[in-house]
């Protein structure tokens, strides 16, 4: 099984929107809202380069079926999540692409999908969510799988739980007609360094005196690749 890792780079920022709600933080006018992971923050808090990681396997053992995995990220964390997805599969035995919402032009020559996104205003980003949209014709009638990263679910209660499942009811709703054989529900990461300097000092005070969660990885691998083992199972019971 030959794997092949590309990435991706994007400069420009994925919109956000954005809510003003008078605060005074490190010297600024800024409006910001915590809902979920998302820190809504002014566009000029623009991020510096970031890499999106992409990857691609040949299973001798496919029975012909390719499977993509695409997925939409602010810093390339929840790409990291969909390679590592992607990596379950190609050992059991999946010819299988893992790539950036962004790269992917058509979706006519997979059998299955599975669509993941980091959390952002207590939804999926716009380009996972239009992605789904655009394509949901196409969805309907192949076997497909989501899944989200949260930083709310680092926090591990049952608040958090409510939250992790009110964005699974929301994924269910985005387009009735698709239906997921499973939603993957995954903690996410708060890495500064990935940030600009501006955008930075602005999530720390957030996350830090709102959010309380500090700096790290809290990403449970090992729930990723179980749920991707799981979820393999379910798409291949799924008629091609």
């Amino acid at each position: 099984m030959n794997t092949i890792m590309e990435v991706a780079t994007m400069k420009d920022q994925t919109r956000r929107e954005f809510i003003f709600d008078n605060a005074k933080i490190i010297g600024v006018t800024i409006g910001t809202a915590v809902l979920g992971e998302e820190l809504l923050l002014p566009q000029v808090a623009e991020a510096e380069d970031v890499q999106f990681p992409e990857s691609s396997c040949d299973s001798k053992n496919t029975d012909g079926h390719i499977t993509l995995i695409t997925y939409a990220s602010e810093f390339g964390t929840t790409g990291e999540v969909a390679v590592a997805i992607g990596d379950v599969l190609c050992q059991e035995g999946k010819t299988v692409e893992t790539k950036w919402v962004k790269n992917v032009k058509d979706i006519n020559n997979y059998d299955e999908v599975i669509i993941g996104s980091a959390i952002h205003n207590g939804n999926w980003m716009s380009d996972a969510i239009e992605f789904v949209t655009d394509n949901q014709h196409i969805l309907s009638k192949l076997p497909v799988a989501y899944f989200f990263t949260c930083i709310e679910l680092s926090k591990r209660n049952e608040k958090a739980e409510r939250k992790a499942m009110e964005y699974s009811d929301k994924l269910h709703a985005l387009s009735p007609q698709v239906k997921p054989v499973s939603v993957g529900r995954f903690a996410g990461v708060m890495d500064y360094s990935k940030m600009s300097f501006f955008y930075r000092q602005i999530a720390k005070v957030i996350c830090l005196t709102v959010m309380r969660v500090k700096e790290g990885d809290y990403r449970d691998w090992d729930a990723i690749h179980a749920w991707a083992k799981d979820t393999q199972l379910k798409l291949n019971l799924v008629p091609k």
